[in-house]
């Protein structure tokens, strides 16, 4: 089990991945995990938990089935490095878990732990101790974290407190609208074949007339019938528009992450209207005969 996802995310993944299936979280309603030291099970099976896990109605599937693994026994995270954190006045062991992910990329489930009161937390570090609930579906066990008070004061890292503000994706005043802004919702994956083959560096020139098509052919607002190639004109021209991007879609970009690719295109600085960089998105089309 990954400690980087929770429990159910986990266990979902590895019903995925030995069965070549596609769960998911949602749609399976989870039973209590059951020992399995004890049952018939035992010496027949080299896992330690059992437990019954049962199609919801909404799922694609149906029934049940009861699935065998591994819960794992929270000493042993003592074993990879000795837990310890910081935290500001906690008051249950509740409110370790978001330090612990913090700290160590530790994902822990709340259902999945006893909520107890901890003792006084000070600028020494203080025993206190995590323990699974009976029906945790990952976690076995109990474990030791050395907690003690977070001692960073706001106001010693947090010197520069005028700040710019939120702003508009817009360039200029925004009085004649933005290139980022217009063409965000359009889908283009239509023109995919087209939209490959521009270079970054590529200037747009009177030849493009197909992209110039196209813009104009997904266009459903007022510059529909504007868009140009015009070299020369301020408004709705392309022409002169420099390719600044062409590749996967990235966090990174101001774009729509519904899309898997987008080309980033400048318009020329004297262009006022709309102003700046503009995304075409698209994705790869869908294979109608694809199995």
């Amino acid at each position: 089990m990954t400690i980087h996802r929770t429990a159910k995310q986990s266990l979902v993944e590895y019903i995925n991945s030995a069965n070549s299936a596609a769960l998911t979280v949602d749609e399976l309603d989870f039973g209590l995990p059951t020992p399995i030291a004890g049952t018939w099970r035992e010496g027949l099976i080299d896992r330690n938990t059992a437990i019954k896990i049962t199609a919801k109605e909404a799922s694609s599937f149906q029934g049940s089935r009861v699935i065998c693994y591994d819960r794992l026994r929270l000493d042993d995270f003592n074993k990879l490095i000795p837990l310890s954190i910081k935290n500001y006045l906690p008051d249950t062991t509740h409110d370790l878990i978001k330090p612990l992910r913090l700290r160590y990329g530790i994902v822990l489930d709340p259902d999945e732990f006893i909520d107890e009161p901890l003792p006084e937390i000070g600028d020494v570090p203080v025993a206190c101790v995590l323990r699974a609930q009976p029906h945790a579906i990952g976690w076995l066990g109990q474990v030791e974290i050395m907690v003690q008070q977070g001692d960073a004061v706001l106001a010693d890292h947090l010197t520069t407190t005028q700040l710019p503000g939120f702003d508009y994706p817009v360039e200029g005043d925004g009085a004649q609208g933005s290139a980022l802004t217009y063409l965000y919702p359009y889908d283009f994956t239509a023109y995919k074949d087209l939209l490959d083959v521009l270079t970054v560096g590529q200037f747009i020139d009177d030849t493009d007339t197909a992209l110039l098509d196209a813009v104009k052919t997904i266009d459903t607002n007022l510059g529909k019938s504007l868009w140009t190639l015009d070299g020369a004109a301020t408004t709705w021209s392309l022409g002169g528009a420099e390719v600044v991007y062409n590749g996967i879609n990235s966090p990174l970009l101001p774009t729509n992450s519904s899309y898997k690719y987008v080309v980033g295109i400048k318009m020329r600085d004297n262009v006022t209207t709309p102003p700046g960089v503009f995304y075409l998105h698209y994705d790869d089309p869908i294979d109608p005969n694809a199995v």
